[in-house]
């Protein structure tokens, strides 16, 4: 909980905030509990854990230092919003390539369809 004039709030467990990074900003469990460690920590030797930093730069969740010597992440604010962006462009682009190939299916179709009621009228007369 939080103290009056407290602007820090006590998260919930590490384990249902390194979760809920993993639902709902898509990163994998090392990921998250790095992340989380970092914006503890407020930064950590580059020289360690490189290919966790470099998924986490990679998402938007942490930039390497101006000396080079550490990480640092992101503001929560902005790294997850970053993720958020990243996640609605892939389902938009998702969407819009599910609606070409309905498109490309209709116009396999319809001469099918077309056919069929031609048939259909002929028969009729």
């Amino acid at each position: 909980m939080t103290e009056v004039g407290d602007r820090r709030r006590a998260v919930a467990s590490d384990e249902e905030v390194i979760a809920r990074l993993g639902s709902e900003a898509g990163l994998s469990g090392e990921e998250a509990a790095y992340y989380l460690k970092l914006l503890r920590e407020g930064s950590a030797p580059a020289s360690s854990r490189r290919a966790v930093h470099e998924r986490l730069s990679g998402k938007g969740m942490a930039i390497l230092s101006g000396d080079g010597r550490s990480i640092i992440p992101v503001h929560p604010r902005l790294g997850l919003a970053n993720q958020y962006r990243v996640w609605r462009e892939g389902m938009i682009r998702e969407m819009n390539d599910r609606r070409m190939r309905m498109d490309r299916l209709i116009l396999e179709l319809v001469p099918a369809y077309e056919a069929a009621m031609e048939k259909r009228t002929a028969q009729r007369e």
